[in-house]
């Protein structure tokens, strides 16, 4: 469905002005196409250009559920959990329940604690398997041809002698809440919400455990 952006009129696809205000619409041609590279970004992790391609459809053609659905996908991914279900419930595609599964209601990241630092470095951003120094813990790198624990390399098999935490990439903040202390799937609102599947194409459905 074609929503005029303009009027919030509804056209059928094939429509080429707006019923209500004659105001022209955006090609479904080119809306398609930039779903698509929203879809592709996503595929390779990079979600804040998937997020700008998402915002673009949504800002030509605001009817469009499934733009509006994958940008609720990437702000879960980017630690923005109430914007995204402000989102999805502004597009009729969820509502509100009772209380978020994730977090029990208390709208604090369950990872961390709400303390938005990361449980495996506690915030140093070093490495906690080698000490933040590089090297094979076993070995101590100074015997690496002998040591079957970092296979002859020397350096720390989980940091791979990057010296920095591999499970916050360095950052120093929580990997689930991106830092901020807040439920990842709430938003930090404590709230529950359930997403009326039918109104997403079948093919993004899978996208829906992101959002548990």
């Amino acid at each position: 469905m074609l929503k005029c952006p303009r009027c919030g009129g509804e056209n059928a696809d094939r429509e080429l002005y707006c019923g209500k205000c004659h105001e022209k619409l955006p090609s479904i041609a080119s809306l398609r196409s930039t779903l698509r590279s929203g879809i592709e970004a996503m595929e390779k992790k990079d979600f804040r250009r998937a997020l700008d391609k998402f915002t673009d459809v949504i800002r030509n053609n605001p009817g469009d559920k499934d733009a509006w659905f994958l940008r609720a996908a990437c702000l879960i991914r980017l630690g923005s959990g109430m914007e995204a279900w402000s989102d999805l419930v502004e597009s009729g595609i969820a509502q509100e329940t009772d209380r978020c599964r994730n977090c029990r209601g208390t709208g604090k990241c369950p990872e961390c604690g709400s303390t938005g630092i990361c449980i495996m470095c506690r915030g140093t951003k070093k490495c906690s398997y080698c000490g933040g120094t590089g090297v094979c813990p076993t070995c101590k790198g100074e015997r690496p041809d002998e040591c079957l624990h970092c296979k002859r390399t020397g350096t720390c098999i989980r940091c791979q002698g990057s010296k920095e935490c591999s499970y916050c990439s360095g950052f120093g903040s929580c990997s689930k809440c991106k830092g901020s202390g807040n439920c990842q799937v709430c938003g930090g609102t404590g709230r529950g919400y359930k997403i009326d599947i039918s109104k997403v194409s079948p093919e993004y459905r899978e996208i829906l455990n992101w959002f548990n």
